[in-house]
């Protein structure tokens, strides 16, 4: 029998006390990673190239040479349009995943230390992420 995976080392390594003390550029770098493999090369979420792109530092976001389209690190996510900073979407996930039987609103409200709203709308958006994982790769 398979081990559970909240048992393995691989579920350490989304500790919350290590995002926690993440920075911004820190958490960017690790959106980064997981999300598009590096931070130079990309793909264009509008025309499908890969390649180097131009990066525009004040906005942490990226411009493909081809069709000009600029898009950044959460485009076409749920987080896209966000207002929070990265490093509290990350947190919010970690707290969320190790969560056994799931995390209520008002917890994540004050681990997060934002209002019930804001929480609100975040747990629902990452369930329904989960949601679609879960009907895209079924068991």
């Amino acid at each position: 029998m398979a081990q559970h995976f909240l048992l393995s080392s691989k579920a350490r390594t989304l500790s919350p006390l290590k995002i926690a003390r993440l920075s911004d550029a820190e958490a960017f770098a690790i959106l980064c990673q997981l999300r598009r493999g590096s931070e130079k090369e990309q793909i264009c979420p509008k025309c499908g190239v890969q390649h180097t792109v131009y990066k525009i530092t004040t906005r942490n976001r990226w411009r493909c040479r081809y069709c000009k389209h600029t898009f950044s690190i959460t485009s076409g996510t749920i987080f896209s349009n966000h207002k929070l900073p990265l490093q509290t979407y990350l947190f919010a996930i970690a707290l969320f995943v190790n969560a056994v039987k799931g995390i209520s609103a008002c917890q994540l409200s004050r681990d997060l230390n934002v209002q019930y709203k804001t929480t609100f709308t975040l747990a629902h958006k990452i369930r329904e992420s989960l949601i679609v994982q879960r009907e895209l790769f079924p068991l």
